[in-house]
């Protein structure tokens, strides 16, 4: 893989995790309206929702356009480039998640859901890193830019799994939906990534299943 620089990974963890600013592109428009996922989960949904099922667009299609958003994610230098295997690999990732994300909607264990992303995300090498301050960190032990990639995407789940956001990020069940949405709901019960989109479908399939009954 072709690059041009190296990724200052932690800086970008820092920003993320603080001004939370960055624009991530996504394959549409979040169907709820809702605020994005805090902290640097704000980039695991971001990957997540580079697929909108319903439109047919695919923000990760190529390797080409996968770079792309990853080079304006911040995670790869301008102008790097994928291979083959990587893009797949990212592609796996990405769909790992959205598995994991539905036993979140649904409230319930998945051994293979939680296989599989362990599997996606072992290509990656993290370590301790302490600051002059003491403080203490993951941060990416990879040289090689495209396992920084997914050592960043792992840093960011770890650190949502540590301040309990990590189970609020959850992917809806519609049909031909899949949308991950942050659930700030008191209950964190909620479901669908829309009520008046998904959850209205839903019901009108529910209520034509009993009509036809």
């Amino acid at each position: 893989m072709a690059t041009t620089s190296r990724l200052p990974l932690r800086s970008y963890q820092k920003k993320m995790s603080s001004g939370n600013d960055r624009v991530l592109a996504t394959a549409g428009r979040d169907p709820g309206s809702r605020a994005p996922a805090p902290g640097s989960l704000r980039l695991v949904q971001a990957l997540v929702n580079t697929l909108n099922a319903e439109l047919g667009r695919d923000l990760l299609g190529t390797a080409a356009e996968a770079a792309r958003w990853l080079g304006a994610a911040g995670l790869l230098p301008a102008g790097s480039l994928l291979t083959g295997a990587e893009h797949r690999g990212l592609v796996e990732l990405r769909e790992a998640i959205r598995q994991v994300l539905a036993t979140h909607t649904d409230r319930r264990e998945d051994a293979e859901a939680a296989r599989r992303l362990t599997v996606a995300l072992a290509s990656c090498r993290l370590a301790l890193a302490i600051d002059l301050a003491g403080g203490v960190c993951l941060a990416s032990a990879d040289g090689d830019p495209f396992a920084r990639v997914i050592g960043g995407i792992a840093i960011a789940i770890a650190e949502a799994g540590a301040v309990g956001t990590w189970p609020r990020l959850k992917s809806c069940p519609g049909q031909l939906c899949g949308w991950a949405f942050y659930d700030r709901s008191a209950s964190a019960r909620s479901r669908w990534c829309s009520m008046q989109v998904c959850g209205a479908r839903s019901k009108m399939r529910a209520y034509r299943g009993r009509g036809s009954t």
